[in-house]
């Protein structure tokens, strides 16, 4: 198990990250999905005591694979945002202070179903809305998993927080979130730490890359 393996999906070279994000050097771009930045702060505000931090979280991670990899540009492929109420004034701070960061990249967002109702964006924001079917290179650029066009090599989504169950003698042993590659479609995991799981029943023919705290790994569907 590594912090990350090299993969090539039609004539895509990507590096997957075990911090649940994937970077291509053709393009100098590293591709995250679902952060639900402010998630918690929706929940506090509807009087369920959840920590804080999250959102700070996700945001040093990102901040360590963008130096990392020395991307310049940032594509989130949905969701960034949970809620409306997530813009609390902490969450906006925390985003501020990361787009003065790392005001060299180009930050892209591709509209998922939770940023449809989330509103304007503060117009201080770097940060360029795109609808889904957005392309880079040979490359779709989706939220929800969808049919790969036959004029294109790859389709990157997220949506559904993938993970792979585990069980050992017929023993569940628990569940992992993944990388989930079928018929060209890649699911990303998702980036953000206060988020839930869904689990995936792939086939086969697929791919999964499963993800162990800081270690990523390739996995059989049929046995996992």
């Amino acid at each position: 198990m590594t912090k990350s393996v090299s993969v090539t999906i039609g004539d895509v070279e990507l590096e997957l990250f075990a911090k649940r994000a994937a970077f291509s050097k053709t393009h100098a771009a590293l591709f995250i999905a679902d952060p639900h930045f402010g998630k918690e702060a929706t929940f506090r505000r509807g009087g369920i005591p959840v920590p804080q931090g999250s959102t700070d979280g996700t945001l040093d991670t990102i901040a360590q694979l963008l130096s990392e990899t020395k991307a310049n540009k940032l594509i989130i492929l949905g969701d960034m945002f949970h809620a409306r109420s997530s813009l609390s004034d902490d969450v906006r701070e925390s985003l501020g202070r990361f787009f003065e960061t790392h005001h060299d990249v180009e930050h892209i967002l591709i509209r998922g179903n939770h940023d449809a109702h989330v509103g304007q964006l503060p117009a201080s924001w770097p940060i360029k809305i795109r609808e889904p079917g957005e392309r880079l290179g040979s490359i779709v650029l989706n939220h929800h998993p969808s049919k790969v066009p036959v004029d294109a090599a790859a389709l990157f989504c997220g949506h559904l927080h993938p993970a792979i169950r585990f069980s050992v003698g017929g023993e569940s042993t628990g569940k992992l979130p993944c990388f989930w590659l079928s018929s060209g479609c890649l699911v990303f995991p998702a980036i953000g730490e206060f988020t839930g799981t869904h689990v995936i029943q792939p086939t086969s023919n697929d791919q999964v890359w499963a993800i162990a705290d800081d270690q990523i790994f390739g996995c059989s569907p049929v046995s996992a």
